[in-house]
């Protein structure tokens, strides 16, 4: 598996998703901030509030001071299956 070494979040809800050997893709985030799990990103000074973790993109729990049920994350498994379908 490819490591991330880089994320930029973009404007039009694209993450332009940086991998070691300087892969690089953008993924497409429209479809999935339509669903449950990620629709407190349509705010896109939340959608650009990201941090890299060390397999995961992650994003602040939607309520400050509070702690969600699922983390709001992103990893490369995910993104991998996202593109093949």
């Amino acid at each position: 598996m490819s490591k991330m070494l880089g994320v930029t979040p973009n404007d039009d809800y694209t993450l332009l998703v940086e991998f070691e050997h300087g892969n690089k893709i953008i993924f497409d985030m429209n479809e999935l901030i339509k669903t449950m799990v990620y629709s407190s990103l349509t705010d896109l000074n939340r959608f650009r509030d990201i941090t890299l973790e060390e397999k995961a993109i992650r994003w602040p729990d939607p309520i400050p001071g509070e702690v969600a049920l699922y983390p709001i994350r992103l990893t490369v498994d995910d993104i991998l299956f996202a593109i093949r379908e």
